[in-house]
């Protein structure tokens, strides 16, 4: 039954990733909205399918937890400043992709939990981890914005009918610098909360395990990457090295560790 909902939530993401295409004014923002909405409601849904008062912790449910969020988080920052909504031209393909990935792995998971039994500490650790690699998630396409921009710039492409429907390299590097900030608050707390989930159930603070060494490198990368933004400068091509390392560590941490367990040691 989930696969025949995460079927549906594909095809209904389908409108978003189309109408950045063929727009060609202005007047079709309020149309783009809407079909991201549609894509968000049907991606929820889905995982709302799947939760059904227990949780999951497999990886298919965590790639829809992290589509579902994104578009959510992509909704709410897209009406903040408009520039940002031309970010669904790269973000709407490559969530579609990791939806395709969730479909494919449905029924390649953990025991399920119910969520009465889940204690305050571990609710909230979920919370701050599906959080930070949801805005890391924006992040990276932000990264990816940079790069083709000034690719572009240095090929002398610049007039691409691909790449003038993208944000300039300045406010695609502003977002994906604002982005990181508020990944690394939330990485902090997702940090503490495992901290204190750990002490109470062990009586120390540290499992050394993949997935909380993973979040702690990528906490630092994340720490040196603003530091040198705030005193050096450091940005475009440069900072999207850090970005995407940043990235590719919470996707290691995040649902590349539930995969190994769910799918390739099942």
């Amino acid at each position: 039954m989930t696969v025949f909902w995460g079927m549906l939530a594909l095809v209904l993401m389908l409108p978003a990733i189309l109408i950045p295409w063929v727009s060609k004014t202005d007047s079709s923002s309020l149309l783009m909205r809407g079909a991201l909405l549609i894509a968000m409601f049907g991606a929820s849904f889905t995982t709302m399918i799947h939760l059904m008062g227990h949780w999951d912790g497999g990886v298919s449910i965590s790639l829809w937890i992290t589509i579902s969020l994104s578009l959510l988080l992509f909704l709410c920052f897209s009406l903040l400043v408009k520039e940002f909504e031309k970010l669904a031209l790269l973000l709407a393909p490559y969530l579609f992709l990791l939806g395709v990935f969730a479909v494919a792995w449905e029924g390649q998971s953990a025991t399920a939990t119910p969520i009465e039994s889940m204690d305050n500490w571990l609710v909230l650790h979920i919370l701050a981890s599906i959080l930070t690699y949801a805005l890391c998630t924006l992040a990276a396409i932000s990264a990816v914005s940079v790069q083709l921009r000034e690719r572009a710039l240095k090929l002398k492409k610049v007039e691409s009918p691909f790449l003038i429907k993208l944000p300039s390299v300045y406010d695609a590097d502003r977002f994906q610098v604002s982005l990181l900030t508020m990944a690394e608050a939330v990485l902090g707390l997702g940090i503490l909360t495992g901290f204190a989930r750990q002490y109470s159930a062990s009586g120390h603070l540290l499992d050394f395990d993949h997935k909380s060494l993973l979040a702690l490198v990528a906490f630092v990368v994340i720490a040196v990457l603003l530091i040198l933004h705030k005193f050096i400068g450091i940005r475009g091509q440069n900072a999207v090295r850090f970005v995407l390392a940043v990235y590719l560590l919470l996707t290691l941490a995040y649902p590349g560790v539930k995969f190994v367990t769910d799918v390739l040691l099942a």
